[in-house]
């Protein structure tokens, strides 16, 4: 009886130790990240494009989640963790995904967020291809169903058991805690594989734009928040894409200053054609609402073609939370293979978009350094 009751007490401990969340050197993440109970019933596709359920493709199986895309630094220094344990692991039936979700830092290396499903899929492709990950990709929905279903932040890692429970979960990745559950569950690997081993590209750097006053750029502050922004046609390609982000005044007191910024996809190849009639922006406001300018247009960029943002400030009077602006802008849409004039419309609300996303050092210049101006 003393054995039966001592092997009870064992169980019960080695169990409550994998289920505890697992947590990421900086401790609170600020995400609400789901680290145990249920999977919840999430949509996601395939990387070609074939919708599926998440909790059909762990069914059976323990499976390693992680949360990734093209603009996480984090991600790009952590990935190499999960592609080891998969080598390790996978032999031990164990199947690791990736699932590609909306930016972390809108605006690095120039891009920008995917409106479209088959925007996404080129954004993942551009990962895989770019980080040189053998691990599999999945992908989020457009409105975000596994991020906000699991509370996942830029880079969070998860471990779901064959009958969809959540074991164990980090706000980063973490393969050396990933490492001693899964020993637990499906047995020790004698010579961990390092990721040094696996020879996996080094990424570059990522370089900010700079943070100051130009013809074409205009140098914004700290504490800038994200609004939403939504375009009329979303399935339609957007060569250029808007993001607008509100300072605190405009959005707690509805009189501020409201950053406009348009942006050539890299993932169309997109840039100006600095010999054709510049990029153009036309605003439509509610009554009661003052905006200056309410239309602008752009000075001429460097040389005969680029690739850099044009940006303007708009000083807005009179909002209240939610009210919504309309935008057009009329461009030129370019690629190495056509251009052409082009007119698009968005919505832009004046709330944050909350979507796990900020930019990126973008108000510090090059290197993190504050600009001189």
């Amino acid at each position: 009886m003393r054995l039966f009751i001592t092997l009870l007490i064992t169980i019960a401990v080695s169990a409550s130790t994998i289920a505890q969340p697992l947590r990421g050197p900086q401790g609170g993440s600020g995400y609400n990240v789901r680290s145990s109970g249920a999977l919840p019933d999430l949509n996601a596709f395939t990387a070609e494009g074939e919708p599926l359920k998440v909790r059909e493709l762990v069914a059976g199986k323990y499976t390693v989640l992680s949360a990734g895309c093209l603009t996480c630094p984090q991600f790009h220094q952590g990935y190499p963790e999960v592609e080891a344990m998969q080598v390790d692991y996978a032999p031990k039936g164990v199947q690791f995904f990736y699932f590609y979700k909306s930016l972390r830092h809108p605006e690095l290396n120039g891009y920008v967020q995917a409106q479209n499903m088959t925007e996404r899929f080129l954004q993942l492709e551009e990962a895989r291809a770019k980080l040189g990950t053998n691990v599999t990709w999945i992908a989020d929905t457009l409105d975000d169903s596994m991020r906000v279903g699991l509370g996942a932040g830029p880079n969070t890692l998860y471990l779901i058991s064959p009958d969809g429970e959540i074991i164990a979960a980090s706000d980063r990745i973490e393969g050396n805690n990933f490492r001693k559950i899964l020993d637990r569950l499906v047995g020790k690997v004698e010579h961990p594989t390092r990721p040094s081993e696996l020879g996996l590209p080094r990424v570059a750097r990522q370089v900010n734009q700079n943070n100051q006053d130009t013809d074409i750029l205009v140098h914004r502050p700290q504490g800038l928040t994200i609004v939403a922004t939504t375009p009329a046609k979303p399935e339609d390609t957007y060569y250029v894409k808007l993001r607008a982000e509100a300072d605190r005044d405009l959005l707690e007191t509805g009189t501020g200053r409201l950053f406009l910024g348009f942006y050539p996809d890299p993932i169309h190849d997109a840039h100006w054609n600095n010999l054709v009639d510049p990029m153009k922006f036309v605003l439509t406001v509610p009554e009661g609402i003052t905006a200056t300018p309410t239309e602008a247009t752009a000075a001429q960029g460097p040389g005969d073609s680029d690739t850099q943002p044009r940006q303007f400030w708009v000083d807005i009077e009179g909002a209240i939370p939610y009210d919504e602006l309309g935008l057009t802008l009329h461009y030129y849409g370019c690629t190495p293979d056509m251009c052409m004039a082009l007119a698009h419309e968005y919505t832009v609300l004046l709330e944050d978009e909350n979507r796990g996303s900020r930019t990126f050092g973008m108000n510090r210049g090059p290197r993190g350094r504050r600009p001189s101006n």
